[in-house]
């Protein structure tokens, strides 16, 4: 499988606000909406300039997963960078409607994982997925995660309340 990461930044922040909003109905059908601010792109450029800024202070790393001839797939980051005697961080990833099922995100966590540890210093990692998302799970489990525990009405998507599955691995 041919697939790259990249770190968020200005040279590419088109083509992953593309990508959201090309895939904007997908992602609703299981996540909250981000809001119509988000898919405007004057408001998503100041969102990006923020992430930014959150990656030079090392409170966060933003990477786009691209595919085959460098078209935006996906993404993946590190949020919630805690420097303290155990650096760690929560991941999340999404990837496009048209390229699930292929295997990108489990390649794409586990080059993720790589960048955690030998460029970041990270050396435990919390990851979360609704209790429906076998995919995710199995993403996760295939990278050595560990499932950690189960929040019973974590978020209201479209009506209805979704369980989330925390999972950690630890270096």
């Amino acid at each position: 499988m041919n697939i790259a990461l990249e770190i968020l930044d200005l040279n590419n922040a088109q083509d992953v606000y593309d990508f959201e909003v090309e895939n904007r109905a997908y992602f609703e059908k299981n996540l909250a909406s981000r809001g119509d601010a988000y898919y405007i792109y004057e408001e998503y450029s100041n969102i990006i300039k923020e992430i930014l800024d959150e990656q030079s202070r090392k409170e966060c790393y933003m990477y786009v997963i691209s595919y085959e001839e460098r078209k935006v797939v996906g993404r993946i980051n590190f949020s919630s960078v805690i420097d303290d005697k155990i650096k760690s961080a929560e991941l999340g990833y999404r990837i496009g409607q048209a390229y699930t099922g292929k295997g990108i995100a489990t390649k794409a966590i586990q080059m993720a994982l790589k960048l955690a540890a030998e460029n970041h210093g990270l050396n435990k990692i919390i990851a979360g997925t609704s209790s429906d998302n076998i995919a995710s799970q199995k993403a996760l489990e295939k990278n050595g995660f560990i499932f950690a525990e189960k929040t019973k009405n974590y978020m209201k998507v479209n009506g209805k309340w979704i369980d989330n599955l925390s999972y950690i691995r630890a270096y």
